[in-house]
């Protein structure tokens, strides 16, 4: 059962807050630099420390009143995005996915950003066959959703001819392999509870552990085991964050994201059974109920029909304890996307109570 709308406590207030500074930095799968710097500065002002690996992959451990057992909260701090494919004649650039990201997603009209050595260039994504004067209506609906067809003009190439248009992108310092930078279009509204934005799968599962930080911090909550709060640097490109599991880990917990229309009631955490064929650990699953129930938290069972979260991904890399995973559900998942302040909330309690008790 869903419960009454959440109300706006620290924890919530310390996970928007994080979720809105999060969103204002451009990042993608293997491209997270400025956003772990961002994670282990706030870690550094709490006092606590954040192992980085090369990739940029984050392990930060608070001990807990159980040094014997291990807990993994881990969320990835990579997201779907666009890099620059090829450079073209007339001034226009061809992008490229980086990770689920399909040409649906992106539409006519789409501002972004393109990350250069001399700083962000905007521009202006639009479809080859556009507009529909110049393809008649049937051509316009007919036309072919697909990258090849997907254009960007950068403002400052507008009025370049085929003569010297890829020489003004050159100078622009726009190069292959570029990463283009969607606006998120962030919009927070605290009347109806609600958040909407790109880039909440995984912002919100980051926003958490944060929160959970600032919350332990600020209270001086010892959690009942020692706790390893993992932000991964792949995960929408199926790597996850597994090199980071140390062995004795005994547990491991997804904080992730999922679509929100399976879900019976957008305000419900999901706490997931499986991914795809892939069951999660009965016992530990059974162990995030208890908590949310505990800490009266509305929240489903719920599978991945497909997709799937850093827990699987571990237990491929060899991870040998048990796997689980809680969600906010959004709509609109890997487009612009929707969720609520109850849900978030949810997620939040349902840990914060799995480890203080």
């Amino acid at each position: 059962m869903a419960k009454s709308p959440a109300k706006t406590s620290p924890a919530l207030q310390s996970a928007l807050k994080h979720t809105q500074a999060l969103l204002a930095i451009p990042a993608a799968s293997n491209r997270i630099e400025a956003v772990a710097d961002y994670v282990v500065a706030h870690a550094k002002k709490l006092g606590l420390k954040a192992e980085r690996q090369h990739d940029d992959t984050l392990r930060i451990t608070i001990m807990g009143k159980d040094a014997k057992r291990v807990v993994g909260y881990g969320a990835h701090l990579d997201r779907i995005g666009l890099m620059v494919h090829e450079l073209f004649d007339d001034g226009t650039i061809q992008i490229s996915a980086i990770g689920g990201l399909y040409p649906g997603h992106v539409m006519d009209g789409v501002t972004a950003s393109i990350q250069t050595k001399k700083g962000l260039v905007e521009g202006l994504i639009f479809h080859t066959d556009t507009p529909i004067h110049k393809v008649g209506r049937e051509g316009f609906e007919k036309r072919a959703h697909k990258w090849k067809n997907i254009r960007l003009r950068p403002d400052a190439c507008i009025g370049a001819s085929k003569k010297n248009g890829k020489e003004k992108l050159k100078d622009l310092g726009i190069q292959i392999g570029q990463l283009v930078w969607l606006d998120p279009l962030l919009a927070i509204n605290t009347k109806h509870q609600t958040l909407r934005s790109r880039w909440l799968d995984n912002t919100l599962g980051c926003a958490v552990l944060l929160a959970l930080m600032d919350t332990w911090s600020a209270t001086k909550a010892k959690p009942r085991f020692t706790i390893d709060l993992i932000f991964s640097a792949a995960e929408e490109a199926g790597m996850g964050g597994t090199s980071v599991i140390r062995p004795e880990m005994t547990d491991f917990v997804a904080v992730d994201t999922s679509v929100g229309e399976d879900v019976e009631d957008i305000n419900n955490c999901s706490i997931k059974q499986k991914a795809g064929a892939f069951p999660y650990s009965q016992s530990l699953t059974e162990e995030l109920e208890a908590a949310a129930e505990k800490a009266k938290v509305g929240f489903e069972r719920r599978v991945f029909e497909g997709g799937g979260t850093d827990a699987e991904q571990a237990r491929s890399a060899g991870f040998k304890g048990r796997i689980a995973c809680i969600v906010t559900p959004i709509y609109n998942l890997h487009s612009v996307e929707s969720a609520t302040f109850t849900a978030l909330q949810g997620v939040i309690q349902t840990l914060h109570t799995h480890a203080i008790g």
